[in-house]
């Protein structure tokens, strides 16, 4: 499984076109991952990529959690598979999101690619600073839930 870090700044073109940072397409290229899956994220204001192994993952868990006879967690089932669309990763590393996409989740022109273990989150660069921790809440949080050591 791949796993993506760091956070990278990226602009849209004309066309909608977006080139997706050399780190996480070096990733993708040597795991011959040249397909990504891009989700509307059902929480926060960003797109969510995901190469095809973490997307499989993905729905299977989605789908394990819920029920199709279930008229409410139908309803949920519908507007998940709604909400993604597979996109090949071109040789120069563009992406071609589509528009509704970027624009239902405000994102205009200027955008960062952060990575998060198995997928990459697109948000618009006003959003990404907005959604983004402190030195001092990522500590407090990190001690909270973790304990505040990372060490086995």
């Amino acid at each position: 499984m791949l796993d993506f870090s760091n956070h990278y700044n990226a602009t849209i073109d004309d066309k909608g076109r977006i080139v997706l940072p050399s780190a996480y397409k070096k990733k993708m290229v040597e795991s011959s991952e040249r397909i990504v899956f891009v989700e509307l994220d059902p929480i926060f204001e960003c797109l969510n990529l995901y190469p095809p192994s973490s997307w499989e993952e993905r729905v299977r868990t989605v789908k394990a959690r819920l029920n199709p006879n279930d008229p409410r967690q139908s309803r949920l089932l519908d507007r998940f598979f709604q909400g993604f669309v597979e996109i090949t990763i071109s040789e120069n590393g563009r992406l071609n999101i589509p528009n509704t996409f970027y624009q239902r989740k405000g994102i205009v022109k200027n955008a960062v690619f952060s990575g998060q273990g198995d997928r990459v989150r697109l948000w618009d660069t006003g959003r990404f600073q907005a959604h983004s921790m402190t030195d001092e809440e990522f500590s407090a949080d990190f001690a909270a839930m973790m304990g505040g050591n990372i060490d086995p």
